[in-house]
């Protein structure tokens, strides 16, 4: 699990849990008052914002 600190816009992250888990996407916004990212994934090809709880995702390394 991240801490809100750790993650910032642009960092891209795995969703881990809920409806969108194995997506991955950049992070567009934090929401670090009501604990929730607002991340980009493709979803059938288009471009979707979702938003999920902070605890649900894990950055993806650049390596």
């Amino acid at each position: 699990m991240l801490s809100a600190p750790e993650l910032q816009p642009g960092d891209t992250v795995l969703v881990t849990d809920g409806p969108f888990a194995q997506f991955t996407g950049p992070v567009r916004a934090i929401d670090r008052e009501r604990h929730r990212v607002e991340l980009v994934v493709q979803i059938f090809g288009d471009a979707t914002r979702i938003d999920v709880p902070l605890d649900t995702v894990d950055k993806v390394s650049d390596a």
